[in-house]
């Protein structure tokens, strides 16, 4: 029977630490997961159990990949899955790494969109076309897109809109009315929606 022959402390990753079985690597461990395993040097253990262990490993490591690539800013379901089998992982282990960061509240397409939609609002508003265009573009099913769409007021819509039409004037070439409603219309904003922008502006006093 095999025999775990050390267990060591990764240089580069002092969170992480390599088993040997028999003088050679096998696999590597979180410092959480080997606590939790119960490996110790000295101990016997199977190719079966070796294999699990592997598997395992991998399994924990890319977790704390899709943490770390997490704290940059929140992601989509896909964009996590992209980044993953990027880093080699196949497709099934992947799958297993998402379902755990879903079950710990770290991946949700629905409060990403909602929340994706909440900013881009904030601080570059949108159209809802070009919302949705972007949510697409990163892999947000479109139940959940339609969600966080319908929290959009539209009075607040109006009113990001009224504040790019003000800011789009200042230049040069939205001064015709055409050149500006055209800009408007390829940023996604439907022709009823702009008229009324326009309407609300040009009737405010002063």
């Amino acid at each position: 029977m095999p025999i775990i022959t050390d267990i060591k402390q990764l240089k580069r990753s002092k969170g992480r630490f390599s088993v040997y079985v028999d003088g050679k690597y096998e696999f590597a461990f979180s410092d959480l997961d080997l606590g939790l395993s119960g490996l110790r040097i000295g101990q016997e253990i199977s190719g079966e159990q070796i294999a699990e262990f592997k598997e395992s490993g991998e399994e924990s490591k890319a977790y704390n990949q899709a943490i770390r690539y997490l704290s940059y800013r929140p992601r989509s379901e896909r964009e996590v899955r992209d980044y993953l089998v990027k880093k080699g992982l196949d497709e099934e282990t992947a799958g297993q790494v998402i379902g755990r960061l879903q079950r710990a509240g770290l991946l949700n397409d629905r409060e990403f969109a909602a929340g994706w939609v909440a900013n881009r609002q904030l601080l570059r508003p949108r159209s809802r076309r070009r919302l949705e265009q972007e949510l697409m573009a990163k892999g947000v099913p479109s139940e959940q897109i339609g969600a966080a769409l319908a929290e959009l007021d539209p009075e607040e819509e109006l009113r990001a809109l009224m504040e790019v039409i003000v800011k789009r004037r200042r230049l040069s070439q939205y001064q015709e009315p055409e050149k500006l409603v055209g800009y408007l219309a390829r940023q996604g904003y439907g022709y009823d929606l702009i008229r009324k922008a326009l309407e609300r502006l040009d009737s405010a006093p002063g």
